[in-house]
This record gives C-alpha cells, sequence and structure tokens, in this order.
C-alpha cells in the first residue's frame, strides 16, 4: 500500500487514521475497531450503513419505493460497461470535447486529483503521461479495479467509497471531478459540501452535468413504477445548480458548452480538429444564438 496514498485515507464514519495491517492485509482503525478490506490492490471503505434521508427522492416517494444507492450503483457496473467505446461517432465525438473542457480546468499545479465516480477511468488513462496523482473512486468495486487494470501506473490508486462518507482527509486534494455525477445523487447539496471538505485552500472542483435536461420515463418491467431514463434524478441550469453550493462559497464559475446544433447537425465532428480554444468560441457562439440549447454544464468551485 503505497503511503502517500495511504495518509490521505480515513475511517469513512469518523475520519480517524487507517493503518495497513501486513498480517491480514486489511486497512483498520484500531481506535474503533474496524476492518476495510483491500480488493486487488483497491480499498473498499464503504460501510453497511444507509441514512434514511438519502434513500428517499420525489420520484421514489412518487413510487413508494427506497432508493438503495449503494446496491443499485454495484448492479448498474455489473450491467453497464463503463469501459466500452461508444459506436455513435457523433456521441464519441461529443465525449472527447466534454473530456477536453474538464481536463483545461485542471490546475497545472495540481499534485493529487479524485475522480469521483469514475465510470470507465478515462480520466488516469488522460492524465497518465502528467505525474499527477490519480484517485479513481466509484461506489462499484467493478469501476475502480478495472480502471487500476487498464492504466496501471505508480501514481494511479483506485478506491470503492460513497462520497456522503467520503474516507478522504479533510483539506488534502488538488482538484476534483465529478463528471456527469451530481444528477444521480440523492441529495446535490451534501454531495458538494462532502467533496469541499476535501479540497485544500486553493483547490479546484470540476462538475459537468447535463444542461437543462427534460428527464424522460419509463414504465420499469420489474415494479411497474415510471423511472426516470439514465437513473437522473435531477436537472440542472446554472441557477439552480447554484443553489446547491455550500454556504460561503462565492469564487465559482458556470458554463454552458456542448452546443446542441453543432452535435446534431454533426458540425461537431467536422470541427474536432479544432483545438479547444478555437471549438470554444464557435460552441458559445451557437449557444448565444440558440438560447443556450446545450449538452453540458460545467460548475467550477475554487476554495
Amino acid at each position: 500500500m503505497n503511503s502517500n496514498f495511504l495518509s490521505l485515507l480515513v475511517h469513512p464514519i469518523y475520519k480517524t487514521p487507517l493503518q495497513y495491517d501486513n498480517a491480514s492485509g486489511q486497512l483498520s482503525d484500531n481506535s474503533h475497531n474496524d476492518h476495510f478490506a483491500i480488493k486487488e490492490n483497491v480499498p473498499l471503505l464503504l460501510t453497511a450503513v444507509e441514512e434514511v434521508a438519502l434513500t428517499q427522492t420525489e420520484q421514489h416517494n412518487d413510487a413508494r419505493s427506497k432508493f438503495h444507492y449503494k446496491e443499485h450503483y454495484q448492479h448498474d457496473a455489473e450491467t453497464y460497461d463503463y469501459f466500452k467505446k461508444t459506436e455513435n461517432p457523433i456521441e464519441n465525438e461529443e465525449h472527447n470535447r466534454l473530456h477536453q473542457y474538464i481536463l483545461a480546468e485542471i490546475p497545472a499545479s495540481a499534485s493529487w486529483i479524485l475522480d469521483t465516480g469514475c465510470g470507465g477511468g478515462w480520466l488516469a488513462d488522460a492524465l497518465k503521461s502528467k505525474n499527477k496523482n490519480v484517485i479513481s473512486m466509484d461506489i462499484s468495486d467493478i469501476n475502480p479495479i478495472k480502471a487500476i487494470k487498464n492504466t496501471p501506473s505508480p501514481t494511479h490508486f483506485g478506491l470503492v467509497a460513497d462520497v456522503y462518507e467520503l474516507p478522504i482527509k479533510d483539506g488534502t486534494i488538488d482538484c476534483i471531478v465529478a463528471s456527469e455525477i451530481i444528477e444521480h445523487v440523492s441529495d446535490p447539496k451534501r454531495f458538494l459540501s462532502a467533496l469541499f471538505s476535501a479540497l485544500k485552500p486553493g483547490g479546484k472542483i470540476i462538475v459537468t452535468t447535463p444542461y437543462n435536461e427534460k428527464i424522460l420515463e419509463s414504465l420499469c418491467i420489474h415494479c411497474n413504477h415510471l423511472t426516470p431514463h439514465n437513473a437522473h434524478l435531477h436537472s440542472f441550469t446554472e441557477s439552480s445548480i447554484q443553489k446547491c453550493l455550500p454556504p460561503g462559497i462565492k469564487n465559482f464559475k458556470t458554463t454552458v458548452f456542448n452546443s446542441k446544433v453543432l452535435v446534431r447537425l454533426g458540425l461537431q465532428r467536422i470541427l474536432g480538429f479544432l483545438p479547444l480554444g478555437m471549438y470554444k468560441g464557435i460552441d458559445q457562439i451557437s449557444n448565444a444564438v440558440t438560447k443556450k440549447r446545450a449538452y453540458r454544464l460545467m460548475l467550477v468551485i475554487e476554495k
């Protein structure tokens, strides 16, 4: 277990230090007599605790059901292959530009980067030659383990954890990326607050989410209740996502990008050769003319 990585980890509930136990190959909190397994070099710092408030959303209340999100996203990773490349060239180009927007916001000085909800681990792969420590974190054990296997590096670490019980020492992370995650969580305000606590002074949080999405629903064949597509629970605009900021946050910005017009007309593929700076200009003009009919919203918070 890398000592620098270990020094960042704490008990997900009590926030007390963890020690590596050579005999058991586990992480231990001696003060609370708690032990956490390590699976294929990835710490599993996920508890069985599930707050009632986090299992209740408007959609689940309407369906008279509970959102067992830890179990849900384990099954999600078992069912959906986040590492499989899309065969749709238009969608692929839209994702490429999304990644470029995110990478452009990561400070050059950032040493420790947390990829929250790492999915297919694209961020670690993109930064593998940049001499940065990347933590690929997910609530499922499948995605971080596979991300480590796909991008092996002494500066790439996997972590299974819940943001609501973030097992990372406060004030230790330089940059946090939460791409296409906040629309899935039951409590976006608590989500952002937990990330902000882990951030170093001067650090940056980068959040992306679908912009002003009309969330469609279908009748679930299992429970016979309406269920939102892609498990999206929230839709955000500039004003609504700002309402989720932790109290006192003033240093932030929102950006709407990836014009629907450019994407749907296939122009994004044609403009794929352009550097990000030039593409941004065209994208902004398109969004302004079409009244911000865009696919993505980015929130950047600086501490």
